[in-house]
């Protein structure tokens, strides 16, 4: 039967929420990194209902069934830049249907004359979903931002090289000046992130580590040392802002990582995950998550020979400035 497609209706989001339902539960039973966050209509159905009410949508059916649906509309994100926006739940497609499917699926969205033009598209990306993947990088998306995770079953710390502890209430400006390196390296070549307006949240000025994170049980922060000097440090939060499907109150994740170019390579890094990690075990918890820029290799290295996995990937497409003239 040939494929249809037709702009998304009020209507058939109860629809695209019991494909994408279907989905994630497979994907769940199937690797258990992923949390149980949207395993219901009721926690996807208000995401897909709200994110229509303000864009815009394209759905396939064969033989009177949806068989995908992709769904974005503009909003500020990146850099503090407008851009149009397609979260990992707006978009999905039935299990065994055509591989250029979600490409054929964009494709159409893009075509959607109703829809307001921006320079910058970004769209999320289950790690597992190849074929998907692979359809937004033959329309032009490159791997921006990947969201991992790692299972801690049976973890047990190294020996450290370095000493590594947790900051006094006196050395949080320390931090905070080692954090405030991180976001200026994070906007340096190779990876080029752009800087964002005041206000715009961490991404502003990184963060501001105040007493919280040496008294609050659901945060915790790490130092790595020389002597009299802080080197590094790492950071994890239970529960920060992140992608929808990753945010559970349960799952930790590690929010801020930075060492001293010069004390590279002197095993401070892992001393500070092995400290870090272990916290997340003696709190309860079998996982950890991270996010990192895909061009920053330095990083991405890092995280990935410490058995880090991708679980999504967030990908963008630059157009250029006169498409939308």
């Amino acid at each position: 039967m040939p494929i249809t497609f037709r702009a998304m209706l009020v209507t058939d989001t109860s629809d695209a929420t019991s494909l994408f339902v279907g989905r994630y539960l497979e994907r769940r039973s199937k690797n258990p990194l992923y949390p149980p966050t949207l395993i219901s209509d009721g926690a996807v159905l208000p995401l897909i209902s709200e994110w229509l009410s303000t864009g815009h949508g394209v759905v396939a059916e064969q033989d009177g069934e949806m068989i995908g649906y992709l769904l974005g509309r503009e909003t500020t994100g990146m850099g503090g830049i407008n851009m149009s926006f397609t979260p990992e739940w707006a978009h999905a497609t039935k299990a065994g249907s055509s591989g250029s499917l979600t490409g054929d699926l964009y494709t159409r969205w893009c075509r959607v004359s109703e829809r307001q033009e921006s320079t910058l598209h970004m769209t999320i990306v289950f790690a597992d979903e190849l074929d998907a993947h692979d359809c937004f990088v033959q329309k032009g998306f490159g791997r921006h931002l990947i969201d991992g995770g790692r299972v801690l079953d049976g973890f047990k710390p190294g020996t450290p090289s370095v000493l590594v502890s947790q900051p006094t209430a006196a050395e949080l400006d320390h931090v905070n000046a080692l954090d405030a390196k991180l976001t200026t390296h994070l906007y340096q070549a190779p990876i080029y992130r752009p800087a964002s307006p005041k206000g715009f949240g961490r991404f502003s000025g990184g963060h501001a580590y105040d007493l919280s994170w040496i008294t609050e049980p659901t945060k915790s922060i790490w130092v790595s040392r020389e002597g009299d000097a802080i080197t590094g440090f790492m950071s994890a939060e239970y529960g920060p802002q992140r992608p929808s499907s990753l945010k559970y109150s349960l799952l930790p994740q590690i929010e801020g990582a930075f060492l001293d170019p010069s004390f590279r390579g002197s095993g401070s890094a892992n001393a500070l995950l092995d400290a870090l990690l272990g916290w997340v075990s003696e709190t309860g918890s079998r996982y950890c998550t991270v996010d990192f820029e895909t061009a920053n290799p330095e990083g991405s290295t890092f995280w990935f020979r410490n058995d880090f996995e991708p679980l999504l990937i967030t990908m963008t497409r630059r157009l250029d400035a006169r498409y939308g003239t």
